[in-house]
């Protein structure tokens, strides 16, 4: 391996260039404005978002595997992984040509970001996000709380108000809030920390 290969390796992937790559197809919302304006630009926008899901799965792999087995965001970068590897094995919809490349690329595009957005959080070896921690909080309350759980004759849950119920969920729906801000302003991962 020359110098050169190995300086390439040591330099982490370039995240902004892949969710710009993502973006080019996905735009704001998805809308039709999103498309590349000729054949020739759609496939290079699908080589190219095959190529960055190709450097950027084993690199994922790589951050998850330090972390421990029992880890929530281990496992949700992995599974991502799987789900990246299974929209590059699938086959672009050959029906409507441009309408089946298009539904394949935004496809591609959406694993690419969300495969990003785990590069930054398993990169920075965070186990568990605060978004994470708020809903294992809360559901375990939901499952031990005997206000909770109150069931009539019938085995209805009663939907008895409970205000740690309420708290806790309030506190994860502010953590996921924040979490989704973090991403959509793609801050460093220590963010997450």
């Amino acid at each position: 391996m020359s110098a050169n290969e190995r300086e390439q390796d040591q330099n982490p992937p370039d995240l902004v260039a892949m969710r710009y790559t993502a973006q080019r197809i996905l735009g704001p919302d998805s809308g039709p404005d999103a498309l590349p304006s000729a054949e020739e630009e759609l496939d290079t926008v699908i080589a190219q978002l095959r190529g960055h899901l190709r450097l950027l799965m084993p690199e994922v792999e790589q951050a998850a595997g330090r972390l421990p087995t029992n880890s929530p965001t281990r496992h949700g970068a992995l599974t991502c992984v799987g789900e990246a590897r299974g929209k590059l094995r699938a086959p672009e919809l050959s029906s409507a040509w441009l309408g089946g490349s298009v539904m394949y690329a935004r496809g591609l595009a959406r694993v690419l970001g969300t495969l990003c957005d785990h590069y930054e959080i398993v990169s920075a070896g965070v186990v568990e996000t605060p978004e994470q921690t708020a809903f294992v909080r809360w559901a375990d309350h939901c499952v031990t709380c005997p206000i909770c759980r109150a069931m009539d004759d019938e085995g209805v849950n009663l939907g008895l108000p409970c205000e740690t119920h309420d708290r806790l969920y309030d506190a994860y729906r502010e953590a996921r809030a924040r979490g989704r801000a973090r991403v959509g302003h793609r801050s460093p991962a220590e963010a997450w920390a």
